[in-house]
């Protein structure tokens, strides 16, 4: 049966296969509409931290202030919130977007509604973000599966899975950060399979930036960063015919050693400058302190050179393919240049060391006492988050904050074998790879303990693995009773996705337990009225 006949299938037998603008569509409005029903309305102070901190640095910045948060260091979504104030208030929709304009605490009511105000702002602004990622991440999977339907399953399975529906009732750094790193792994996988062309070209040099800027914006996007290549290498495609242009080639090589040169310096002056940090630095161990840097920047084109040996690709297009990725990634370093701060520059830069101050403040027991960061405990850690992430996927052996997602990875793992044992085998280990990278993630997250938000880095990877052999199995959705399972499978994490936002709404923190670090995150604010 060919394409054509499935879809004729599907719009038969399905009422809501429809055009692709359609599905998109419907898929935004049902987003929208789940976030503004649960959760949206919540107190400014239900997620304080970081609903409080990033509405604060949206006035900080309309006030011309300097940035004072450098935990991630946020400084991309800082920029995009102090933006996304001004526009509403030119609209006409938001009177107070400056620290200054902010009533006095005495008038408690005015102070508290302001608040309210700028935090439900910012809930918007996620579920604009949430909607747009899935959307992109739909159109993206689109090009890679070549089915609208299954594009489509796999996006309301990322819509819906715990991270983006976490991510999109709350302002968090990593949503930004999330997004951009996988918008760029799709970027690249479809730039990989295209022939060669201006528009791969342009797709490596997009989504070098967007990775680049995903570090900016929260530095442990590096880790599924530094993966971007290595599951190129896997997806890769061999093509035959065009050779590429050296001319574009050599002006390409020519515009990323000019945006280079000033995001290295800046790199260099951020690694000489660990010293200055607000946070207490510690060695890496192994002499790779002020080393590592480069050796990330290696991996990433000793992977590309790999890659053009492993499929074949042509010198030029190779090297243009080099600049392009090079382009992005630098231009996305300079960004830090927009309104500069020594302390991002510093946290980028130093952006292991800067990671692990957290995590050892998480795991003070284990990591406090360490001399360097390389050390027994990390690794003991980092053993017991691949043990709690491999058992979680056994229900049986750890049956807490079971995500709805891991339905879709057994169907993953068990289509791969299926796909194994008749042969399809790169097929399957293709499959099977984006559900080992999205656990190692998670293993590496635990560091920083298990947060329902951080699946928003890793969902994407469970998602485009089931699509992945989903779309080798169209018997599946031609047939109308395995059709059922599989929309009811999918319909099943849609309503589950609504489990933990429900019971956040009936279960409120006590505000008055965040009032030990406002003072310390929020210098230029008076004390909030629930810390009187």
């Amino acid at each position: 049966m060919t394409s054509t006949d499935r879809t004729a299938v599907f719009t038969v037998s399905n009422p809501q296969a429809r055009p692709w603008w359609v599905l998109c569509a419907a898929l935004a409005v049902l987003m929208v509409a789940s976030s503004l029903a649960v959760g949206f309305r919540l107190p400014y102070w239900a997620h304080a931290d970081q609903d409080l901190v990033l509405a604060y640095h949206g006035l900080l910045f309309n006030e011309g202030l300097p940035q004072e948060y450098f935990d991630h260091p946020g400084y991309t979504y800082f920029l995009v919130i102090a933006g996304w104030y001004r526009l509403l208030h030119a609209l006409g929709l938001m009177p107070i977007i400056t620290l200054s304009a902010l009533p006095p605490v005495a008038d408690t009511a005015a102070y508290a509604a302001a608040w309210q105000t700028l935090v439900e702002a910012g809930r918007a602004l996620s579920i604009a973000i949430t909607t747009g990622f899935v959307l992109v991440y739909a159109t993206l999977v689109r090009s890679l599966v070549g089915d609208r339907c299954i594009a489509i399953l796999a996006a309301v399975v990322l819509a819906f899975g715990i991270g983006v529906t976490t991510q999109a009732r709350q302002m968090r750094t990593d949503l930004l950060s999330a997004s951009f790193v996988v918008t760029a792994l799709l970027l690249v996988l479809v730039a990989v399979r295209t022939a060669p062309g201006w528009r791969p070209v342009a797709l490596l040099a997009l989504g070098g930036l967007l990775a680049s800027l995903a570090v900016v914006t929260k530095i442990q996007a590096i880790f599924l960063a530094m993966g971007i290549p290595v599951i190129a290498l896997v997806f890769g495609r061999r093509f035959t015919g065009e050779a590429g242009s050296w001319l574009v080639a050599g002006v390409l090589a020519l515009l990323a050693a000019v945006a280079a040169l000033p995001a290295v310096g800046l790199i260099q002056h951020g690694i000489a400058s660990a010293g200055q940090s607000l946070y207490p630095y510690r060695s890496v161990g192994g002499g790779l302190s002020g080393l590592y840097q480069g050796v990330i920047v290696g991996w990433v084109f000793l992977a590309m050179a790999v890659y053009a040996a492993v499929w074949r690709v042509r010198p030029a297009h190779a090297l243009a393919c080099m600049g392009a990725v090079a382009l992005g990634l630098a231009l996305g370093v300079l960004a830090l240049t927009i309104r500069p701060h020594e302390q991002n520059v510093i946290a980028v830069s130093n952006l292991i060391e800067h990671m692990f101050v957290f995590s050892s403040w998480k795991h003070q027991t284990a990591l406090q006492g360490q001399e360097q960061i390389l050390s027994d405990s990390l690794f003991m850690l980092l053993a017991k988050g691949v043990w709690r992430t491999l058992a979680i996927r056994t229900i049986v052996l750890h049956p807490d904050n079971i995500p709805q997602t891991i339905v879709v990875e057994w169907f993953a793992l068990a289509g791969a074998f299926v796909l194994w044992r008749r042969g399809e085998r790169l097929a399957a280990f293709q499959a099977v790879f984006l559900l080992l990278v999205a656990w190692g993630l998670e293993a590496l997250f635990s560091l920083r303990g298990f947060q329902r938000a951080y699946a928003a880095y890793t969902d994407p990877l469970a998602a485009l693995s089931a699509a992945w052999v989903l779309v080798r199995f169209p018997g599946l959705l031609e047939r109308a009773k395995p059709r059922r399972w599989i929309y009811g499978t999918v319909a099943l994490v849609v309503v589950v996705a609504h489990v933990w936002p429900v019971i956040e709404a009936r279960r409120l923190p006590d505000p008055s337990g965040h009032c030990y670090w406002i003072p310390s995150y929020m210098k230029r604010v008076e004390p909030f009225p629930f810390c009187k």
